[in-house]
């Protein structure tokens, strides 16, 4: 049975400026988001490809009623330092114990003190390259890519997995 997992924002951006937003939904996970993820992406191109993913059916979206946005705003997510939209994730991981993706570190320690299974953009390549989506020669390239366009991700859990996939050839 496939996943659930649930994508904080900063894993779509990840996914679409390296090109692989359509090979994400290639992995045995059903892909999940809320509107407030969807309302956050509004960079000129990264807006249609996610209106393009939620139209074809590949990314389902969780659309919230006014009153369960209400604690989105309260004080309840300032206690964590988190933004509405990573709350809204956050709340929705957890209350159908879904998987959350996010390369956010303060919602990923949250997450994990609240007991949900947390992961980030690495993990999606990783799985990509082990169902044969990519390479490992492709991961290799597509990390070295992903390390140039986010500063945030961890530099030694990358440059770990770049050299082991380019060692295997």
């Amino acid at each position: 049975m496939d996943i659930i997992v649930v994508s904080d924002t900063n894993v779509f951006i990840d996914l679409i400026s390296v090109g692989l937003q359509e090979q994400f939904f290639l992995l045995p996970m059903e892909v999940h988001t809320t509107d407030m993820v969807v309302f956050e992406v509004k960079r000129e191109g990264q807006s249609e490809i996610m209106t393009d993913l939620i139209d074809k059916g590949c990314l389902k979206v969780k659309t919230h009623t006014s009153e369960e946005m209400l604690p989105f705003f309260q004080a309840e997510h300032r206690r964590y330092n988190l933004s509405p939209a990573d709350y809204s994730v956050l709340t929705y991981s957890k209350n159908n114990g879904y998987v959350l993706l996010t390369g956010d570190g303060n919602l990923r320690k949250v997450a994990l003190s609240e007991g949900v299974e947390v992961h980030g953009s690495i993990y999606v390549i990783t799985q990509m390259v082990e169902h044969h989506i990519l390479s490992e020669l492709q991961g290799a390239e597509i990390l070295e890519t992903l390390k140039n366009n986010n500063q945030r991700l961890p530099k030694t859990q990358l440059d770990a997995l770049i050299k082991k996939w380019r060692g295997s050839l």
